[in-house]
């Protein structure tokens, strides 16, 4: 293979001005108040998994309680670790979601050209003759170092090309260590080196291949979620491997509720093309974007650019940290970054002016009590500042209790 197959979380009670994976929040929540600016983190290079690699850590806090996520990013082939590091888009995302961000270079300079080794149907954890078992390493080096203070249930992977394909692989071998995986222009697993040109496998035969690599790990699907994106003037990888890789997770996780989006309003400078969805009962699994005019490259959609990254086209990092912080179903978010409280629970706070009700799903939401997004009757809803799930469609009556101003738990009665 001769080319690289190759905004942030905020906290949950103030980020609700931004887009929520797939949809804009309605203006009543964007009146929310401002999120302060991040302290800027660093840059530095460090071996782990046995690979050179680039870490970002933040100074700022992490989104959750739980700890900070972790977002692995794999280059195409040709391109480099160096290259997404510099132009990548990745520091204004991770400084939002208090994220630490990992760019390693492919084990002994990739199997040709810088690339990743995700060919063919012969991955499992015990083989050392892949790049795996470094990836997989990578996360135990990493989550072992207590100075990040990782949390394992927020470890992300993302790729452009063979990149992708590896994160397609790993996403497959490991779903239990991956809570989320990007999928950008990477061929479907089960495919050769050669095999880039055109869709040479079936939606069966992948979805074959990818519970073959699973095995013991299968349980991890129940809760993991993808994101796949890709240029529509893509000329180096079939485009059709897109919507494959897409319609082979979703059917692996169960998620038979499709819609469509828009892009408009997602962060970057080039936000034409269509977005898909896929949902179970619970909410988003799968999300697909066609960016229109971006060709084979990494989608910045702002920053310096540099060798196959675009910026013109969607903020790929904003958007695929954001829909993973937000559909995230492993991470503790009833955790609260303070000492227990010594005193016993009181009743329900009784402050003046503190809602209690119940409303349709549509009606909390114009009250800024709720946020969605996707198509009725299938669009999710969440309340605002806890996330707590509301079921889906907008008639969908729930009853909604403040706790302390802008948050709002989900009840059964006031």
């Amino acid at each position: 293979m001769t080319h690289p197959l190759t905004r942030p979380r905020r906290r949950l009670a103030t980020w609700l001005a931004a887009v929520v994976a797939v949809a804009l929040v309605p203006p009543a929540v964007a009146a929310v108040a401002a999120v302060a600016q991040p302290a800027a983190g660093a840059w530095s290079s460090r071996t782990a998994g046995g690979m050179t690699t680039q870490l970002y850590v933040p100074t700022s806090e992490p989104a959750l309680a739980a700890g900070r996520a972790l977002m692995i990013n794999l280059h195409g082939c040709v391109q480099t670790s160096a290259n997404l590091k510099s132009g990548g888009n990745w520091a204004a995302t991770a400084d939002e979601h208090g994220m630490v961000v990992a760019v390693p270079a492919a084990p002994n300079g990739g199997v040709l050209l810088g690339c990743w080794d995700y060919y063919d149907t012969s991955h499992s954890r015990a083989n050392p003759a892949r790049h795996d078992d470094n990836l997989l390493q990578l996360v135990d080096d990493l989550l072992g170092d207590a100075s990040l203070g990782i949390d394992p249930n927020q470890v992300y992977l993302s790729g452009l090309s063979s990149g992708g394909g590896e994160t397609m692989v790993m996403g497959c071998l490991a779903p239990d260590v991956f809570a989320g995986i990007g999928i950008n222009a990477g061929p479907t697993v089960g495919t050769t080196s050669g095999q880039i040109g055109s869709v040479a496998t079936t939606k069966a035969q992948a979805t074959t291949v990818c519970r073959n690599f699973a095995s013991t790990g299968s349980p991890g699907f129940g809760t993991q979620v993808t994101s796949v994106v890709y240029g529509s003037s893509d000329t180096t990888v079939a485009t059709g491997y897109n919507t494959l890789n897409a319609q082979v997770m979703a059917g692996i996780y169960g998620a038979s509720t499709q819609s469509s989006f828009s892009l408009a309003g997602l962060p970057g400078t080039n936000t034409a093309g269509t977005g898909t969805l896929w949902s179970d009962a619970a909410g988003p699994r799968v999300s697909l974007i066609a960016n229109t005019n971006v060709s084979h490259a990494w989608p910045a959609g702002g920053g310096p650019g540099g060798s196959y990254i675009s910026t013109s086209s969607v903020n790929y990092p904003a958007y695929v940290t954001d829909f993973f912080f937000d559909n995230n179903r492993r991470v503790d978010r009833s955790a609260e970054p303070t000492d227990p409280p010594t005193d016993p629970p009181t009743d329900p706070p009784t402050e003046p002016g503190l809602f209690c009700g119940a409303a349709t799903n549509a009606q909390h939401q114009a009250a800024g009590r709720a946020t969605s997004y996707g198509i009725d009757p299938y669009n999710p809803f969440y309340a605002v500042g806890t996330l707590d799930y509301l079921g889906q469609g907008n008639t969908t009556t729930t009853t909604l209790r403040e706790t302390s101003e802008g948050v709002f738990d989900l009840v059964t009665a006031c």
